[in-house]
């Protein structure tokens, strides 16, 4: 983002708009300060009338269009009765803080504080610098050391402004009485939330999102799929948006790569890339890159043709759309050797099947509704398996593979020619990433011939912890202990026919994660 310069225009400068009104009010006028003065409050109406002139050029372009309105000036009141004390500051779900116990927070009540906070605009959603007044300001204010917006509709001081003597004030009166005070602040150069991006293109995709650059950035990946025919460059525009996580801007050379308190920073000979501090490198020093090329493994694309197997893929998990109809959940197919089962049905075919994650009877009618297609159309799965050079008859378990990799036989036998992978690690995104739903709005420019698969790998930070026995002095566990009730009768045996009983309840949970 452009960094404001001021003094921009001459609309900035008295001297010059003096010199605009004539050589008698800027040399031989005694009284030209006040002239001056006179002239530059005035221009700045001209500012932003000259602000939202180049707004509206702007937004022609959906490349350009501002991400936020600009106001030069805004006057802020303040009430002393409003510091601390009103709806916007109740804590909200999902911040750092939850209700508990264990701390103040409480349903209906503000939480105590030791800094001051004032409502503002909603639509507000950062400020430059804030001033006492226009000219010649006696307080300045800087983001992040003096104040900050911690979140739409509430500004933070980290001093009371109604303590500050330079400040303006004036008190309130009803019926006579002073009931309280407000206090005036110029806020300079502010940035409004007015749905820019939305209004201009947003809506054309039915996709309205908090105006952001990388909003803006994912509505351009989106239009170029629809306007130009679907890219491999677009999704990963698309997605490098979504995820907040940048990929090579052009053909550069990494020359080196460092860190800073905040970030991992990786600088080429013609930008700079900053990513989470616990992401995983990819690049080296000397390094050239292409366009699109990821630089640390939190954003990767894999396009599986030729039946290649990535590495870096443990498995993938079909559900539906990927699946026929009459499935309770998904199946996973891992990338690892598993056994081959051998079996044979009552008319003699053999038939294979092996390990898969999922539903125990999702895989089992997955291997039984395979194999009946297969003896239907006259060639078995075991058929296709079979290692003989010329096959005669049913195939005995040693003319079939004794292991198989099932992530392996689905890309080289299905994924081979129109699937490509997207894989996730949601624990390193960048800053500033954009809701998860917004991934499906990617599927507008995915080819019908073509599958795109997102996988979102979810990382641990400590050490799986696996309780399948009793535990002991190091590793965790668990037991069971019987326990009986009054009147009950206690048998040496249990009959599990009589005495024994079980109710299972089958629940479908889904659901999208945002």
């Amino acid at each position: 983002m452009a960094e404001y310069i001021y003094p921009s225009h001459q609309f900035d400068n008295a001297e010059q708009l003096l010199a605009l009104l004539g050589s008698m009010w800027s040399a031989t006028y005694g009284g030209n300060d006040l002239v001056g003065d006179t002239a530059f409050a005035r221009a700045q109406l001209d500012v932003q009338t000259y602000i939202d002139t180049l707004e509206l050029l702007a937004a022609c372009s959906r490349f350009k269009v501002p991400v936020f309105h600009k106001e030069n000036w805004y006057f802020l009141q303040m009430r002393e009765s409003e510091v601390n004390n009103f709806a916007a500051l109740l804590a909200l779900y999902g911040e750092d803080n939850e209700y508990g116990p264990s701390n103040s927070l409480a349903y209906g009540r503000i939480s105590d504080a030791n800094t001051f906070s004032v409502p503002i605009p909603d639509t507000l959603r950062d400020v430059t610098v804030i001033l006492n007044r226009i000219t010649d300001a006696s307080v300045n204010l800087v983001k992040d050391v003096d104040y900050w917006i911690p979140r739409p509709g509430v500004l933070t001081f980290k001093d009371n402004p109604f303590a500050n003597d330079l400040i303006p004030k004036r008190d309130e009166f009803e019926d006579g009485e002073v009931t309280d005070r407000l206090a005036g602040l110029w806020l300079f150069h502010g940035d409004y939330e007015w749905d820019h991006i939305y209004e201009q293109f947003g809506y054309a995709l039915n996709l309205k999102l908090e105006s952001s650059e990388g909003y803006r950035d994912l509505l351009n990946a989106l239009m170029d799929g629809i306007t130009q025919g679907s890219k491999i460059r677009d999704f990963h525009n698309a997605w490098s948006a979504i995820t907040g996580v940048d990929l090579a801007k052009e053909e550069e050379t990494i020359e080196t790569i460092t860190e800073d308190d905040r970030s991992l920073v990786v600088i080429t000979d013609k930008n700079v890339y900053k990513y989470s501090l616990n992401s995983v490198l990819l690049v080296t020093e000397g390094q050239a890159l292409q366009p699109g090329d990821p630089l640390v493994d939190t954003l990767q694309f894999f396009e599986l043709n030729r039946g290649i197997v990535p590495d870096e893929i443990d498995s993938v998990v079909l559900g539906p759309g990927l699946l026929a109809n009459g499935y309770f959940s998904e199946l996973v197919w891992e990338n690892k050797e598993v056994d081959v089962v051998v079996e044979y049905d009552a008319e003699g075919y053999a038939k294979v099947s092996w390990e898969l994650g999922g539903f125990i009877l999702d895989v089992e009618k997955f291997f039984d509704d395979t194999h009946e297609r297969g003896k239907a159309s006259g060639k078995t799965l075991a058929h296709y398996l079979d290692q003989r050079p010329d096959p005669i008859g049913e195939p005995m378990p040693e003319s079939l593979p004794a292991t198989i990799n099932p992530l392996e036989f689905l890309i080289s036998n299905f994924y081979r020619f129109h699937t490509f992978v997207v894989k996730v690690k949601p624990g390193r995104l960048g800053p500033d990433p954009l809701p998860a739903f917004t991934g499906v709005h990617v599927s507008q420019i995915v080819p019908p011939w073509t599958v795109m698969i997102v996988l979102v790998e979810l990382e641990y930070q400590d050490e799986p912890v696996i309780m399948d026995g009793p535990g002991d002095e190091l590793e965790p566990g668990y037991t069971e202990d019987l326990s009986g009730f009054p009147m009950m009768v206690v048998e040496e045996t249990i009959d599990g026919t009589s005495m024994v009983s079980e109710r299972v309840r089958v629940y479908q949970i889904t659901g999208k994660c945002e």
